[in-house]
Protein backbone atom coordinates (compact mmCIF):
# COMPACT_ATOMS: atom_id res chain seq x y z
CA UNK A 1 0.00 0.00 0.00
CA UNK A 2 1.24 3.34 -0.91
CA UNK A 3 2.10 5.94 1.82
CA UNK A 4 1.44 9.84 1.39
CA UNK A 5 1.86 12.47 3.94
CA UNK A 6 -0.25 15.52 3.51
CA UNK A 7 -0.20 18.53 5.69
CA UNK A 8 -3.12 20.40 6.72
CA UNK A 9 -5.76 18.21 6.22
CA UNK A 10 -8.83 18.95 8.28
CA UNK A 11 -10.43 21.50 6.14
CA UNK A 12 -10.10 22.36 2.19
CA UNK A 13 -7.72 21.31 -0.22
CA UNK A 14 -5.99 19.19 2.47
CA UNK A 15 -9.47 17.10 3.20
CA UNK A 16 -10.47 16.34 -0.31
CA UNK A 17 -6.91 15.28 -0.79
CA UNK A 18 -7.07 12.58 1.90
CA UNK A 19 -9.95 11.53 1.33
CA UNK A 20 -9.96 10.73 -2.39
CA UNK A 21 -6.85 9.21 -1.91
CA UNK A 22 -7.66 7.09 1.35
CA UNK A 23 -10.58 5.81 -0.74
CA UNK A 24 -8.05 5.32 -4.00
CA UNK A 25 -6.12 2.92 -1.81
CA UNK A 26 -3.21 5.02 -0.21
CA UNK A 27 -2.37 5.39 3.35
CA UNK A 28 -2.81 8.83 4.36
CA UNK A 29 -0.73 10.17 6.91
CA UNK A 30 -2.43 14.12 7.84
CA UNK A 31 -1.21 16.46 9.92
CA UNK A 32 -3.76 18.68 12.14
CA UNK A 33 -2.93 20.97 14.96
CA UNK A 34 -5.76 19.59 17.53
CA UNK A 35 -6.80 16.48 18.67
CA UNK A 36 -10.69 16.93 17.95
CA UNK A 37 -9.61 17.37 14.31
CA UNK A 38 -7.43 14.76 14.44
CA UNK A 39 -10.48 12.30 16.04
CA UNK A 40 -12.84 13.70 13.58
CA UNK A 41 -10.77 13.32 10.40
CA UNK A 42 -9.72 9.85 11.36
CA UNK A 43 -13.80 8.97 11.72
CA UNK A 44 -14.75 10.11 8.60
CA UNK A 45 -11.80 8.39 6.62
CA UNK A 46 -11.49 5.17 8.22
CA UNK A 47 -8.59 2.71 8.44
CA UNK A 48 -6.72 4.06 5.45
CA UNK A 49 -5.87 7.35 7.28
CA UNK A 50 -3.27 8.27 10.26
CA UNK A 51 -3.38 11.68 12.22
CA UNK A 52 -0.58 13.48 13.15
CA UNK A 53 -1.22 15.96 15.43
CA UNK A 54 1.60 19.09 14.70
CA UNK A 55 1.89 22.96 14.08
CA UNK A 56 4.13 23.39 10.63
CA UNK A 57 5.89 26.08 12.78
CA UNK A 58 6.96 23.75 15.68
CA UNK A 59 10.15 22.14 14.70
CA UNK A 60 10.49 19.41 17.43
CA UNK A 61 6.46 18.20 17.13
CA UNK A 62 7.37 17.65 13.15
CA UNK A 63 10.61 15.80 14.22
CA UNK A 64 8.34 13.74 16.37
CA UNK A 65 5.77 13.20 14.43
CA UNK A 66 8.29 12.29 11.05
CA UNK A 67 9.71 9.28 13.26
CA UNK A 68 6.14 7.48 13.88
CA UNK A 69 5.90 7.70 9.93
CA UNK A 70 9.63 6.45 9.60
CA UNK A 71 9.10 3.37 11.97
CA UNK A 72 6.29 2.36 9.83
CA UNK A 73 7.93 2.04 6.96
CA UNK A 74 9.70 -1.09 5.85
CA UNK A 75 13.11 -2.04 4.95
CA UNK A 76 13.82 -0.30 1.40
CA UNK A 77 10.01 1.12 1.44
CA UNK A 78 9.80 5.24 1.15
CA UNK A 79 7.04 7.74 1.22
CA UNK A 80 4.73 7.52 -2.43
CA UNK A 81 4.26 11.68 -1.76
CA UNK A 82 4.54 14.54 0.28
CA UNK A 83 1.43 17.00 -0.22
CA UNK A 84 2.73 20.65 1.65
CA UNK A 85 -0.66 21.84 1.94
CA UNK A 86 -0.83 23.70 5.44
CA UNK A 87 -1.26 27.52 5.23
CA UNK A 88 -3.15 30.68 6.38
CA UNK A 89 -4.17 33.62 4.02
CA UNK A 90 -3.27 37.12 5.74
CA UNK A 91 -3.46 40.51 4.09
CA UNK A 92 -4.31 43.90 4.22
CA UNK A 93 -2.87 47.35 3.13
CA UNK A 94 0.94 47.29 3.50
CA UNK A 95 1.35 50.65 4.99
CA UNK A 96 -1.15 49.60 7.70
CA UNK A 97 -0.55 46.45 8.45
CA UNK A 98 2.02 45.35 11.39
CA UNK A 99 5.28 43.54 9.59
CA UNK A 100 4.67 40.68 11.95
CA UNK A 101 2.02 39.46 10.02
CA UNK A 102 4.16 38.54 7.46
CA UNK A 103 6.64 37.24 9.55
CA UNK A 104 4.03 35.12 10.65
CA UNK A 105 2.68 34.38 7.23
CA UNK A 106 5.92 33.04 6.56
CA UNK A 107 6.17 31.06 9.36
CA UNK A 108 3.51 28.84 8.37
CA UNK A 109 3.00 29.26 4.65
CA UNK A 110 7.08 29.18 3.77
CA UNK A 111 9.18 28.06 6.95
CA UNK A 112 7.12 25.76 8.27
CA UNK A 113 6.98 23.73 4.76
CA UNK A 114 10.72 24.35 4.29
CA UNK A 115 10.65 22.53 7.80
CA UNK A 116 8.71 19.45 6.73
CA UNK A 117 9.88 19.02 3.29
CA UNK A 118 13.58 18.38 4.98
CA UNK A 119 12.30 16.32 7.71
CA UNK A 120 10.42 13.73 5.56
CA UNK A 121 13.41 14.06 2.36
CA UNK A 122 15.34 11.39 3.63
CA UNK A 123 11.90 8.97 3.45
CA UNK A 124 11.23 9.91 0.13
CA UNK A 125 14.20 8.57 -1.62
CA UNK A 126 16.51 11.59 -1.30
CA UNK A 127 19.39 9.75 -0.30
CA UNK A 128 22.53 7.69 -2.04
CA UNK A 129 21.85 4.55 -3.53
CA UNK A 130 17.80 4.79 -2.97
CA UNK A 131 16.51 2.58 -5.68
CA UNK A 132 12.71 4.25 -5.13
CA UNK A 133 11.78 7.71 -4.91
CA UNK A 134 8.49 9.51 -3.88
CA UNK A 135 7.40 13.38 -5.15
CA UNK A 136 6.78 16.04 -3.53
CA UNK A 137 3.61 17.91 -4.23
CA UNK A 138 3.65 21.88 -3.01
CA UNK A 139 0.02 24.13 -2.85
CA UNK A 140 1.07 27.23 -4.39
CA UNK A 141 -1.76 29.53 -5.66
CA UNK A 142 -1.83 31.33 -9.10
CA UNK A 143 -1.27 34.46 -6.46
CA UNK A 144 2.09 33.25 -6.42
CA UNK A 145 2.44 34.28 -10.17
CA UNK A 146 0.65 37.31 -10.09
CA UNK A 147 0.24 39.32 -7.17
CA UNK A 148 -3.62 41.62 -6.54
CA UNK A 149 -3.11 44.58 -3.68
CA UNK A 150 -4.05 44.40 0.05
CA UNK A 151 -3.12 40.20 -0.34
CA UNK A 152 1.06 41.01 -0.34
CA UNK A 153 1.38 38.72 2.37
CA UNK A 154 -0.23 36.19 0.57
CA UNK A 155 1.04 36.29 -2.47
CA UNK A 156 5.15 36.94 -1.13
CA UNK A 157 4.99 34.04 0.63
CA UNK A 158 3.41 31.67 -2.71
CA UNK A 159 6.25 33.68 -5.11
CA UNK A 160 8.61 32.63 -2.21
CA UNK A 161 7.51 29.26 -2.25
CA UNK A 162 7.36 28.85 -6.30
CA UNK A 163 10.77 29.86 -6.22
CA UNK A 164 11.78 27.68 -3.50
CA UNK A 165 10.13 24.61 -5.31
CA UNK A 166 12.22 25.17 -8.60
CA UNK A 167 15.52 25.25 -7.22
CA UNK A 168 14.69 22.29 -4.81
CA UNK A 169 14.14 20.16 -8.20
CA UNK A 170 16.60 21.10 -9.50
CA UNK A 171 19.04 20.07 -6.56
CA UNK A 172 17.15 16.78 -5.74
CA UNK A 173 17.91 15.61 -9.59
CA UNK A 174 20.78 13.84 -7.90
CA UNK A 175 18.35 11.63 -6.18
CA UNK A 176 15.25 11.31 -8.75
CA UNK A 177 13.08 13.14 -6.70
CA UNK A 178 11.06 15.01 -8.09
CA UNK A 179 8.73 18.41 -7.11
CA UNK A 180 5.57 19.72 -8.36
CA UNK A 181 3.48 22.83 -8.02
CA UNK A 182 -0.54 22.82 -7.56
CA UNK A 183 -1.27 26.47 -8.76
CA UNK A 184 -5.63 26.75 -7.52
CA UNK A 185 -7.37 29.89 -8.18
CA UNK A 186 -10.47 30.46 -6.34
CA UNK A 187 -11.55 27.63 -4.48
CA UNK A 188 -14.29 26.78 -2.36
CA UNK A 189 -12.59 26.28 1.32
CA UNK A 190 -12.90 27.89 4.78
CA UNK A 191 -10.00 30.46 4.24
CA UNK A 192 -12.71 32.48 2.67
CA UNK A 193 -14.57 32.62 6.08
CA UNK A 194 -11.77 33.85 7.79
CA UNK A 195 -11.68 37.37 6.31
CA UNK A 196 -12.81 40.03 8.27
CA UNK A 197 -16.38 41.88 8.61
CA UNK A 198 -16.31 44.00 5.44
CA UNK A 199 -18.83 46.12 7.06
CA UNK A 200 -16.48 46.52 10.31
CA UNK A 201 -12.72 45.89 10.26
CA UNK A 202 -9.33 47.45 11.49
CA UNK A 203 -9.51 49.66 8.07
CA UNK A 204 -13.00 50.90 8.24
CA UNK A 205 -12.41 54.44 8.50
CA UNK A 206 -8.98 54.50 6.34
CA UNK A 207 -8.26 55.82 2.76
CA UNK A 208 -8.18 52.39 2.06
CA UNK A 209 -11.92 51.30 2.70
CA UNK A 210 -13.69 52.29 -0.51
CA UNK A 211 -11.33 50.19 -2.37
CA UNK A 212 -11.01 47.47 0.46
CA UNK A 213 -15.00 47.04 -0.25
CA UNK A 214 -14.90 46.69 -4.00
CA UNK A 215 -11.69 44.55 -3.32
CA UNK A 216 -14.17 42.15 -1.13
CA UNK A 217 -16.58 42.36 -3.78
CA UNK A 218 -14.16 40.99 -6.80
CA UNK A 219 -11.94 38.58 -4.89
CA UNK A 220 -13.54 37.47 -1.93
CA UNK A 221 -17.32 36.78 -3.14
CA UNK A 222 -15.35 35.04 -6.23
CA UNK A 223 -13.48 32.85 -3.96
CA UNK A 224 -16.76 31.53 -2.04
CA UNK A 225 -18.11 30.94 -5.74
CA UNK A 226 -14.72 29.11 -6.55
CA UNK A 227 -13.55 25.39 -7.71
CA UNK A 228 -14.76 22.24 -5.65
CA UNK A 229 -11.50 21.32 -3.51
CA UNK A 230 -12.00 17.84 -4.77
CA UNK A 231 -10.87 19.34 -8.01
CA UNK A 232 -7.05 19.91 -6.49
CA UNK A 233 -7.20 16.53 -4.72
CA UNK A 234 -8.04 14.38 -7.89
CA UNK A 235 -5.29 16.84 -9.33
CA UNK A 236 -2.83 15.26 -6.65
CA UNK A 237 -3.98 11.55 -7.10
CA UNK A 238 -3.36 12.31 -10.91
CA UNK A 239 -0.11 13.34 -10.39
CA UNK A 240 1.40 10.83 -8.03
CA UNK A 241 0.33 8.21 -10.45
CA UNK A 242 1.81 9.98 -13.63
CA UNK A 243 5.21 8.93 -13.86
CA UNK A 244 6.30 12.47 -16.01
CA UNK A 245 4.14 15.03 -14.13
CA UNK A 246 4.59 18.50 -15.40
CA UNK A 247 6.54 20.93 -12.93
CA UNK A 248 3.49 23.18 -12.36
CA UNK A 249 -0.65 22.60 -12.55
CA UNK A 250 -2.80 25.82 -13.12
CA UNK A 251 -6.52 24.67 -11.72
CA UNK A 252 -8.45 27.90 -12.19
CA UNK A 253 -12.06 28.75 -13.17
CA UNK A 254 -11.78 30.96 -15.60
CA UNK A 255 -8.23 31.11 -16.31
CA UNK A 256 -8.07 33.50 -18.97
CA UNK A 257 -9.04 35.93 -16.43
CA UNK A 258 -7.82 34.85 -13.36
CA UNK A 259 -3.90 33.63 -14.81
CA UNK A 260 -3.51 34.16 -18.25
CA UNK A 261 -4.40 38.16 -18.45
CA UNK A 262 -2.85 38.94 -15.25
CA UNK A 263 0.95 37.83 -16.98
CA UNK A 264 -0.10 38.58 -20.86
CA UNK A 265 -0.54 41.63 -19.92
CA UNK A 266 2.33 44.79 -18.96
CA UNK A 267 2.61 45.63 -15.82
CA UNK A 268 1.66 49.13 -15.73
CA UNK A 269 -1.51 48.48 -17.78
CA UNK A 270 -2.61 45.53 -15.78
CA UNK A 271 -1.60 48.44 -12.77
CA UNK A 272 -4.14 50.35 -14.28
CA UNK A 273 -6.98 47.80 -14.66
CA UNK A 274 -7.04 47.06 -11.26
CA UNK A 275 -6.39 50.25 -10.10
CA UNK A 276 -9.67 51.50 -11.95
CA UNK A 277 -11.24 48.49 -10.51
CA UNK A 278 -10.90 49.28 -7.14
CA UNK A 279 -11.06 53.28 -7.37
CA UNK A 280 -7.37 53.14 -6.48
CA UNK A 281 -6.00 55.58 -9.49
CA UNK A 282 -5.10 58.92 -7.92
CA UNK A 283 -7.48 61.72 -8.67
Amino acid sequence: MKKIVITGVSTGIGYSTAKILCNSGYLVYGSVRKEADAKKVKDDFGENFTPLIFDVTDAKSIQENAELVKNELKPGEVLSGLVNNAGVAMGGPVSLIDTDIFRKQFEVNFFGLIEVTKTFLPMLGAVKNSTVQGKIINISSVAGRSANPFVAPYSASKFALEGFSDALRRELLLYGVDVILVEPGPIKTAIWDKVPDRENNEFTGTDYEPALRKFYTFFIEMGKKGLDADIIGNKVKDILQNPSPKTRYVITPNRFAHFTLPNLLPDRMFDKLIGKNLGLLQK
